[in-house]
């Protein structure tokens, strides 16, 4: 692991000389100016790459991207400047862009096919995990549900053997946290899941830096539970976790880029949409006098309360004005709704007016799903932490409508934070073109 710390930007280096040369090899006279050029793409975007913590271990594939893209558009202006300032015309606005892109193809290509290669030829890796009660357990069949990982977890550590659930279990317990030295070595482990209550006696903590060896990857659970399911376990969240890893001002370029994006992809859908929204239009019209469009309060940023509109479904006499079909189950065979506005509800082409929620600024398009206030006040009495979900705009679709269609509440609610402390313009879009997928196969929930 600590070859491929420096390997790793190695090979990006590598593959920025190649940039460099192939970009301004025939506009630079002198050999030396090339080095020059050269020396200073690439010592500039990498310092960039590290300060943005490109690199880190913990970052996701796709924080990774957008990384990647916010570097080398500083490392391109950055250059761009110095340039204009000294006047040297062999560094012109049209080949920095040409260097960035090669380099950005160039390290997304070595990064997939840095990760073909792994999935093809990865090793399971054998798991322990310190704790065997209900966190215990809760993780290990979270590992098990999930064989693409390639994991394997051989057996619990636990100390107080009393307070363990009687379960039948084919995951056996193999000692006590004393004994994680020989445990480890005699199973081959190479990761440790720390599933014991926050505050671990200074006995156990000892035991357990005592044990585990050099080279062993030691996780707490409800970190690990975030990394394989990409989403929050609302029940162990803390006010110390919204303090330190989900209270983080996101930067003015973000939201302004977002809020750019959002008008755009609006003004987009609604053009490309437009014969099926008149198809809609006429078959409301066709199929019951009255108005075409259907509007409730729903919650908005930071509580505020706003009118949301989509096409009107149900008979005109059958409406319920406090009916939420985002938290409500609607069957196929619901009689309230008109036989031609199943359809549309199949393939979401009633939430299409939502888009106008979107330039109006009431929405973004990726988002947590808005909910009726009376919704929003009874979660927020009764499911800790609910209202930390409207920190940002609701959205007309989300990271939990592409994960799981009919989630509990808590678990909704685990996603959607998720979304909020990972949340980046890159991921937003892999987000909405894999929602895009499932309404298109009729597979797609609001809820």
């Amino acid at each position: 692991m600590g070859i491929l710390k420096y390997t790793i930007p190695l090979i990006d280096g590598l593959i920025m000389v190649f940039a460099s040369y192939f970009t301004f090899s025939n506009f630079v006279a002198k050999s030396s100016q090339l080095a020059y050029i050269t020396l200073w793409l690439v010592v500039s975007t990498l310092l960039i790459l590290n300060f943005k913590k490109f690199y880190a271990d913990d970052c996701k594939c796709w924080v990774k991207l957008y990384k990647l893209f916010e570097s080398l558009a500083i490392s391109a202006a950055i250059s761009a400047i110095i340039s204009l300032i000294l006047n040297n015309g062999a560094i012109t606005y049209l080949l920095i862009a040409i260097f960035s892109f090669i380099t950005f193809t160039g390290i997304i290509a070595t990064r997939v096919i840095g990760w073909l290669v792994s999935k093809c030829f990865r090793r399971t890796k054998n798991v322990l995990i310190v704790g065997a009660g209900q966190d215990g357990k809760l993780i290990a069949e979270e590992i098990q549900q999930r064989p693409e990982l390639k994991l394997n977890v051989v057996g619990f550590l636990d100390d107080n053997m009393n307070s363990i659930e009687d379960e039948d279990s084919t995951i056996p317990i193999l000692g006590l946290t004393c004994d994680s030295e020989a445990v480890i070595k005699d199973n081959n482990v190479k990761l440790v899941i720390v599933a014991v209550k926050s505050r671990m006696d200074s006995e156990i903590l000892t035991d357990l830096v005592k044990g585990i060896p050099l080279g062993v990857k030691v996780w707490r659970m409800y970190r690990f539970y975030e990394k394989i399911t990409h989403k929050f376990l609302v029940s162990k969240m803390s006010v110390n976790w919204l303090f330190y890893d989900c209270v983080r001002k996101k930067a003015l370029l973000y939201a302004c880029l977002k809020r750019i994006c959002d008008i755009v992809a609006s003004i987009a859908i609604l053009i490309l949409t437009l014969p099926i929204t008149i198809i809609a239009i006429l078959g409301i019209e066709l199929s019951d006098l009255g108005p075409i469009f259907f509007t409730q309060m729903r919650t908005g940023k930071f509580g505020k309360p706003f009118k949301m509109i989509k096409f009107r479904t149900m008979y005109q006499d059958k409406v319920e004005d406090d009916f939420d079909d985002d938290v409500n189950e609607v069957k196929v065979d619901d009689n309230r709704i008109m036989p031609f506005c199943k359809l549309l509800r199949k393939f979401h082409i009633d939430e299409i007016p939502q888009l106008l929620n979107v330039l109006r600024g009431d929405m973004s398009i990726i988002g947590p799903r808005p909910v009726r206030e009376e919704v929003f006040y009874e979660n927020k009495e009764n499911v800790p932490f609910w209202e930390c979900r409207n920190w940002v705009h609701p959205g007309w679709c989300g990271w939990q409508q592409v994960k799981v269609n009919d989630p509990t509440t808590e678990e909704r609610l685990g996603y959607d934070l998720y979304y909020i402390k990972h949340r980046n313009l890159i991921w937003e879009i892999i987000i909405f073109l894999r929602y895009t997928w499932k309404v298109i196969l009729g597979k797609a929930r609001s809820k």
